[in-house]
């Protein structure tokens, strides 16, 4: 019996080093942001990658504390008060020091918010707030300026990600407002905010209205160069000792569009296949294995365009077909029965809300490849 080899392709984590692929413009930025201590607001479509290259800055700075929170799922002000202080006591204080002196200095850190160290029974400690519910300004400030008051003690800088960062305004608006009022006196910290959600990110930090108004560096993650993706998956092919044609990858490549998380997820499909044995030179091979990636999706798919009205849709099939011509000339919008230029805005706005198309330059783009194929095939 012949072994298969093991499948060298991740997606849907965060990338180990042994997965990542290139990024080196990207992570060279970021490093010398931290370092200079300016902070950054970095904006991608969601499976970009955006996680697993502020994971590998992190991972390489050994002169910088890093403190990464997710506010995706994070459900109040006291749910995100509270996972805040977690993380940062985690990553800031001693916890090899003895309990006593522990639990002295998370008091004088958070003051008024009874902070507490409790035992599993492992004996691994955790730290918690002994208070019914932190929603008051005084007690939001004094959490804020923790990561500032241990900074200041330290010789090392601190970097503090927060990642689908748009989420704040769902948590609480004002939020903003003390955030900013605290994190622009934190010369000694380099903040990252990373976000999905292009209109909602914009609105956080290019809008004069907002508190965040011009607070950070705008960085957008691009897809990666196509040179760099076939090289990548052409040596995990080899490393593996299993073949790959030319036109393999290159077909991979068109149908994810070098977006990352796609690229992968289609090199692992389709490096199964060929692992068991499927001729990669049959000429139904690559509708095959995108049939293989669309078909478990359609039930989802079709909830979201069953959910969208006729300009959505009319405007979706217009963006997947779209080669050179622009979604607003006179001649797309006679072909795909488009409504005028400034209804079609309002109908670009509402799709990149729901995250189903991005603007990148001048262009729109389906967001996932994958939703694009499903399109593709509506008749």
């Amino acid at each position: 019996m012949i072994q298969q080899s093991i499948n060298p392709f991740q997606y849907g984590v965060v990338i180990d080093d042994r997965a990542f692929c290139n990024r080196k413009e990207e992570i060279s930025y970021l490093k010398n942001q931290i370092r200079n201590g300016y902070s950054t607001w970095l904006f991608s479509p969601r499976r970009f990658g955006k996680t697993s290259l502020v994971e590998k800055v992190f991972r390489e700075l050994n002169d910088t504390i890093c403190i990464y929170i997710d506010l995706y799922n994070i459900r109040s002000k006291d749910d995100f008060c509270r996972k805040y202080s977690k993380v940062v006591a985690e990553e800031l204080f001693n916890w090899k020091d003895d309990i006593k002196r522990l639990t002295e200095n998370l008091s004088n850190a958070f003051k008024q918010l009874s902070p507490t160290v409790s035992f599993d029974e492992s004996g691994i400690p955790s730290f918690s707030l002994n208070v019914h519910k932190v929603e008051k300004q005084e007690d939001i400030e004094t959490i804020l300026e923790v990561p500032h008051k241990v900074s200041s003690r330290s010789s090392k800088r601190l970097c503090i990600a927060f990642d689908e960062f748009q989420e704040i305004k769902r948590i609480d608006p004002f939020l903003l407002n003390w955030m900013r009022s605290s994190f622009q006196r934190h010369v000694d910290i380099s903040y990252i905010f990373l976000g999905s959600k292009q209109s909602l990110m914009e609105d956080i930090f290019s809008s004069i209205k907002s508190p965040f108004y011009e607070f950070a560096a705008k960085m957008n993650l691009s897809t990666i160069h196509k040179d760099e993706l076939f090289t990548f998956i052409e040596e995990n092919f080899r490393i593996s000792n299993l073949p790959v044609e030319e036109h393999t990858i290159n077909e991979i490549l068109e149908k994810s569009e070098c977006q990352p998380h796609f690229t992968q997820y289609f090199a692992s499909v389709v490096f199964d296949l060929i692992n068991t044995g499927r001729d990669q030179n049959d000429g139904d091979f690559q509708n095959f294995w995108m049939k293989r990636v669309i078909i478990p999706q359609t039930d989802v798919f079709q909830d979201i365009y069953d959910q969208i009205t006729n300009s959505q849709r009319a405007t979706l099939q217009a963006i997947a077909r779209l080669d050179s011509t622009g979604i607003y000339s006179e001649e797309t919008r006679t072909q795909y029965q488009l409504p005028v230029s400034s209804s079609l805005s309002e109908v670009l706005k509402a799709l990149q809300k729901r995250g189903l198309v991005y603007k990148t330059g001048d262009s729109y783009k389906i967001t996932n490849p994958i939703f694009k194929g499903w399109l593709l095939g509506l008749k």
